[in-house]
């Protein structure tokens, strides 16, 4: 057969895709249950600042929340803390989308707000790596988006979920071109 070598390789390259995810989903399966964030005390803020204007658009965003969270932040409620390295430098020069010190410091807060980051393009020069949004959907399981649309003038109060770590996404840039 003409194809041999090509199913072959896809077959081989498929099956790994398939024991991560299967790995990831075991992973899924020991993590506790749902919190409860009236138990939580601080509840920890993640400010990622990312690429470019990242930086600049998280110290602008946490001025804003620790205004609104004011008495929240005032009364220990609420912490913020500001997680360094999801740069696309420091993900070049450790290979990985979501570095490990940097993943373990995100898991330690409950809520992340996070800046842009570059994903590497196919002659930009940086290494071919997974996108930090596509590393944090699947280490966090980030299953869903919501996507609120409100236009109370016509009536239309509306919430799209958007499947964010199966189907499509599951293999992520992981594909065969």
């Amino acid at each position: 057969m003409a194809y041999e070598r090509e199913i072959r390789a896809a077959r081989a390259h498929f099956g790994k895709v398939l024991e991560e995810q299967l790995e990831r989903v075991e992973r899924l399966k020991q993590q506790p249950d749902w919190l409860d964030f009236s138990q939580v005390k601080p509840i920890k803020i993640g400010m990622i600042g990312g690429d470019g204007i990242g930086p600049f658009i998280a110290k602008e965003a946490q001025t804003v929340l620790e205004y609104l969270l004011r008495e929240q932040v005032e009364s220990g409620k609420v912490e913020f803390r500001t997680i360094e390295g999801l740069t696309i430098e420091n993900r070049a020069a450790q290979l990985k989308s979501i570095p490990q010190d940097v993943l373990a410091e995100i898991q330690a807060c409950q809520v992340t707000l996070k800046g842009p980051t570059h994903t590497p393009e196919k002659g930009d020069g940086w290494p071919n790596l997974e996108s930090a949004n596509v590393g944090m959907r699947k280490e966090l399981d980030l299953f869903a988006n919501v996507r609120p649309v409100r236009v109370p003038s016509q009536g239309i109060d509306w919430t799209f979920f958007r499947e964010n770590t199966e189907d499509m996404y599951a293999v992520g840039s992981q594909g065969i071109n």
